[in-house]
């Protein structure tokens, strides 16, 4: 039994052994056999490889012949053009390295000709030279017999040389600067007058015929009785409302409006017009509503007023505030004339001379419009209206020149600049134009009797008269105790003395009249 056991295993060992064995003789059969196929592959894929590309190179040649083929003309035509284009530049070459040839042969014979002359030159300096020496020696000897002859020092021959120039050369000057400034003084004047002429000729503004805030009148009685109630409520909440005294006399149809600020004195007016167009009952309440309501208004109409008037004058920047107050001068009144309708035409006059003389436009406009503007604030503010005018605008940014021009519009600045000269001519054309300002009686008797306290103060003045509206001062001397001279220096302290105490729109004429009476009585004897 294990014999059986025994060779069963050597049986089945020996059997295993010899299937390894074939397995691994047929696995190395099939191998090599496997790379004998790879080898015989690749070889008849390097076969077709090396016959495609024999292919392409032969197709690469024929594409290159193709194309040479087509190109070959169009090169040799660029060739034989690069010829000829070489001997063209080979011809300009051998020209120009004639030209530069020539030239540095004439520079040679330039450089030549300069050496003679400053070889020449030098010996014109030495000849100079001698001859200076010379001269000098002949002056020396003549400065020398002149001091003989004249019997001084040279030193003081040339101090009194010296002196004598300068007083000739001050005698010419003092000349010249007085005809200089007589031609001037005529010429200045003539310009003035035809600069004058031109701006008024073009100034084209329409005519503000306004003469201050107009009256407000009861349209019928009965209006009257509702308006004025027996305990004056309405009288007294209108004065409240508006800031401004209301004047009702017994027997007058006219409601008189009392006030130192003019755009409240107009929106007492705007009120009480609004007022009396009430049929109703007519109420405190009422009043005071009616009063809010003509304050807006009256407030959106100064704002279009002042964006108005910089709008046509083409000013930009202008501040608000500043704006504003222009605005408020369209209820503000001086001699009867509108300062917001003024400012407009001192503006456009100032930009006119302005552009005659060649000036900045757009600055003198500015100037111009914003030289009264303190008189919408003047009183409320101590102090003149050109010095408060000045301070508000540069507390708001306005230009240090601008400011300058505004403040010595009425020489509380001395003015310095073109434009300060311009804003007073200007302001002196707007008020003086014949029927822009009007006086009172009391005004102008005011003014006359103060040009005669001033003249008839003066020493040899025996009378004065006020002439032309008060445009000229006829003052008369006595002949003995005022010469001609002394009249002219008369003439000026008058006129000095005006122009400090008086406040006047123009310009006032002063004239001296030096009058010599003789008389003489005739006698006849009796028979």
């Amino acid at each position: 039994m294990i014999a059986m056991i025994a060779t069963a295993i050597i049986g089945i060992v020996a059997g295993g052994g010899l299937g390894w064995a074939l397995h691994k003789f047929f696995r190395a059969r099939t191998l090599r056999l496997a790379r004998e196929e790879a080898q015989d592959i690749l070889d008849e894929a390097n076969e077709v490889i090396e016959l495609r590309n024999l292919e392409e190179k032969e197709r690469i040649q024929e594409i290159e012949m193709e194309l040479w083929t087509k190109v070959e003309p169009e090169m040799l035509k660029s060739e034989g053009r690069i010829e000829d284009l070489q001997e063209v530049a080979n011809e300009k070459k051998a020209k120009a390295d004639a030209i530069v040839q020539e030239e540095k042969k004439k520079l040679q014979d330039r450089e030549a000709d300069v050496k003679v002359q400053e070889q020449a030159l030098r010996g014109q300096e030495a000849e100079l030279g001698k001859l200076k020496e010379t001269q000098k020696a002949l002056n020396q000897e003549l400065v020398q017999k002149l001091t003989e002859r004249l019997g001084t020092s040279a030193e003081e021959f040339k101090t009194q040389l010296k002196n004598q120039m300068e007083e000739e050369s001050r005698r010419r000057a003092a000349r010249m600067i007085q005809e200089t400034e007589a031609d001037t003084k005529e010429h200045a004047e003539s310009e003035a007058k035809r600069i004058l002429s031109l701006v008024i000729d073009r100034f084209a503004r329409p005519y503000c015929a306004e003469r201050g805030i107009g009256a407000v009148n009861f349209p019928d009685a009965h209006i009257r009785k509702l308006f004025c109630d027996p305990a004056g409520n309405n009288i007294k909440a209108v004065q409240d409302a508006c800031g401004c005294d209301i004047i009702v006399e017994e027997g007058m149809e006219m409601v008189g409006v009392a006030g130192f600020d003019p755009v409240r004195r107009e929106l007492t007016r705007r009120t009480l017009e609004r007022i009396f167009k009430e049929k109703k009952n007519i109420n405190p309440d009422f009043i005071r509503k009616i009063a809010e309501n003509q304050k807006k208004e009256l407030f959106k109409n100064i704002k279009h007023d002042g964006d108005s008037l910089a709008k046509e004058l083409k000013l930009e920047g202008l501040n608000a505030e500043i704006r504003q107050m222009m605005g408020s001068l369209r209820y503000r009144y001086s001699f009867t004339q509108n300062q917001y309708f003024h400012c407009g035409e001192v503006g456009w006059l100032a930009g006119l001379m302005a552009a005659e003389l060649g000036i900045d436009i757009k600055k003198a406009r500015r100037v111009g419009m914003l030289h009264d503007i303190g008189k919408s604030m003047d009183h409320t503010i101590e102090g003149g209206h050109a010095v408060i005018g000045a301070d508000f605008i540069a507390a708001r940014g306005e230009a240090a020149d601008v400011v300058h021009a505004v403040k010595a519009h009425h020489f509380d600045e001395q003015p310095s600049t073109d434009h300060a000269f311009l804003v007073i001519a200007a302001d002196a054309v707007s008020g003086a134009r014949p029927g822009a300002r009007r006086s009172t009686i009391e005004s102008y008797n005011q003014k006359v009797s103060e040009l005669q306290d001033i003249a008839r103060s003066f020493p040899g003045v025996t009378d004065c008269f006020v002439l032309s509206g008060g445009r000229e001062c006829r003052v008369m001397v006595n002949g003995k105790k005022v010469d001609d001279t002394q009249a002219m220096d008369l003439s000026r302290k008058i006129a000095a003395r005006i122009e400090e105490e008086c406040n006047y729109p123009g310009s006032i004429k002063v004239v001296v009249v030096r009058e010599t009476v003789v008389t003489e009585q005739t006698r006849k004897e009796l028979a």
